[in-house]
């Protein structure tokens, strides 16, 4: 073999090594942000991002009660909602039996037929995640929509929520959601 054909086969092979290295580098990097509650120390975190939580108002103290915290349990991060000046990202919890994940407007069994949690800046209200400071919060948007791609999931509706089940039976949605990324509530 040639010496200017080898030295020309090792430098197209160098660059087709430093080219994967740059590739995988770059998918690593574009990974999603992964956002974690902490139930104790009223936080949340998104990447980097950490704001301060208030603590529901009328928070149960009762063993046997339901507290007004983000209860425990894995959630899908929904798009970004606007409406009347305020935002928030709705909030799609796992189901505790079977695949999936409720959608944001049905009421959960195994949370005591409650739904509807939330992350968002202003008003306290229960079983959200509600940042003190609008601009903390306005970070973590950006962070969260920055760093994340849009994916599309189905979800589970409970069609009548009684006594802790779903009395007339569960259904997937015809129409899909969309999610950035997923919320760990510990």
């Amino acid at each position: 073999m040639h010496p200017r054909f080898r030295q020309s086969h090792l430098s197209r092979m160098l660059a087709v090594i430093a080219i994967l290295v740059i590739g995988v580098r770059v998918v690593l990097s574009s990974e999603n942000v992964f956002c974690t509650y902490y139930r104790d120390t009223d936080e949340i975190t998104c990447g980097t991002q950490t704001c301060a939580t208030h603590i529901p108002l009328n928070v149960s103290l009762s063993e046997d009660a339901i507290d007004g915290k983000l209860p425990r349990g894995w959630y899908r991060l929904g798009t970004l909602q606007a409406r009347h000046d305020s935002s928030w990202f709705n909030l799609y919890r796992r189901r505790a039996v079977g695949n999936g994940y409720w959608d944001f407007y049905t009421r959960i069994p195994e949370r005591g037929c409650v739904g509807e949690f939330g992350l968002h800046a202003g008003e306290n209200l229960a079983g959200s995640i509600t940042v003190k400071d609008k601009r903390c919060f306005d970070r973590l948007v950006a962070q969260v929509e920055r760093k994340s791609t849009n994916k599309k999931f189905d979800v589970y509706q409970c069609r009548k929520c009684l006594f802790n089940s779903c009395w007339l039976g569960s259904r997937v949605l015809h129409s899909y959601r969309e999610y950035l990324t997923n919320l760990r509530s510990l």
